[in-house]
């Protein structure tokens, strides 16, 4: 997979995104490094949660200017979810 950084990653385990490139962005690279999936709450417009695999990866399309978040208190999840804002992915 290539893919084009345009933000720092963040740390979504700590706290929903605050980074500003990655909330104005529509694409967004996600690394779980905990040993169970990782719900991730997307708030947009009709918020909706999606799950990344256990030590796995996802590429999020969302609405510009939507806040991600791995949400609080999900059993297993102890470590970085990461998040970063892409251009593009091939």
């Amino acid at each position: 997979m290539i893919i084009k950084p345009v933000s720092a990653s963040e740390d979504i385990q700590a706290g929903p995104s605050g980074n500003a490139t990655i909330l104005a962005n529509t694409l967004v690279y996600i690394v779980n490094t905990n040993t169970t999936a990782a719900g991730i709450l997307v708030a947009e417009s009709t918020p909706k949660t999606v799950y990344v695999p256990a030590e796995g990866s996802i590429i999020l399309e969302k609405e510009h200017g939507a806040v991600i978040d791995a949400a609080h208190g999900q059993t297993g999840i102890t470590t970085h979810v990461w998040a970063q804002a892409i251009a593009y992915s091939i």
